[in-house]
């Protein structure tokens, strides 16, 4: 299933681009580097936008989940790169065990989390197709939701100048 075809890309592009993003400062964080700079977020958001974006145009017909899967390991280890190189970090340009760990964690649960949102986005679809045209059966004609609202009309003409000729215009009848 390519990118045009499937009705879910954008929305695993956004998904992967923001998830990316909240997971890796979080997983750096928690892996014990320090709370990412203004400016390393806004290279962080960047990074994850393209791959978001990238997620978003690439077909998926092989294997969608491990391509996911690379999809957000490359992000975290890009992420993890410019979080190390833009702020500094003490712990060097190597891994922790523990900060591996956190990355890789992060990589599964985003995983998990975008083909769960997918699936349930696909089931809500799925349910709403079969309802609707149930619904559409059932509509009731207007005329019966609500009686008519009665006219009051005025007694006489019903324009607003009667202009028909009665009154006193025009000659006399009788000339003297």
């Amino acid at each position: 299933m390519s990118a045009t075809t499937d009705g879910f890309a954008p929305l695993r592009g956004a998904s992967v681009g923001a998830l990316s993003a909240l997971v890796t400062a979080t997983a750096h964080t928690f892996g014990g580097g320090m709370f990412p700079s203004d400016a390393a977020i806004v290279l962080l958001v960047l990074v994850c936008a393209a791959a978001g974006y990238a997620t978003s145009v690439a077909p998926t017909a092989g294997a969608p989940r491990a391509q996911l899967l690379v999809v957000l390991a490359t992000a975290q280890a890009i992420g993890h790169l410019l979080l190390t190189a833009v702020d500094g970090h003490h712990h060097g340009s190597m891994l922790t065990q523990q900060m591996l760990a956190a990355h890789a964690v992060a990589v599964l649960l985003g995983a998990l989390a975008i083909r769960g949102a997918e699936h349930g986005i696909r089931r809500a679809v799925t349910s709403l197709r079969e309802t609707l045209p149930m619904l559409a059966a059932l509509v009731v004609d207007d005329n019966r939701i609500a009686p008519p609202l009665p006219v009051y009309r005025i007694p006489g003409s019903p324009r607003l100048l009667d202009l028909s000729g009665c009154g006193n215009r025009g000659p006399p009848a009788r000339t003297a």
